[in-house]
């Protein structure tokens, strides 16, 4: 079992995992496949999909990819 310290490193890692693929969709600029292929996996891996209640970063996260791919689909 892990320790609090490291659970706490992993939940703060997490975050700006998340709040860098937020300023990468912020950018506007053009990503890259792979790039959307770990924002991808990211959400994958953390078990995020469209009923999220909460407000965190990977909320913000998945917005805007789902606000992308509709727009790409438009």
């Amino acid at each position: 079992m892990a320790k609090k310290s490291s659970i706490g490193k992993l939940e703060s890692l997490d975050n700006l995992l998340a709040e860098y693929f937020i300023g990468q969709l912020d950018s506007g600029e053009e990503l890259s496949s792979g790039t959307l292929a770990a924002i991808n996996s990211f959400l994958k891996n953390n078990d995020i999909s469209v009923d999220i209640v909460e407000s965190n970063p990977l909320q913000n996260l998945t917005y805007k990819v789902q606000s992308i791919i509709k727009a790409q689909e438009a």
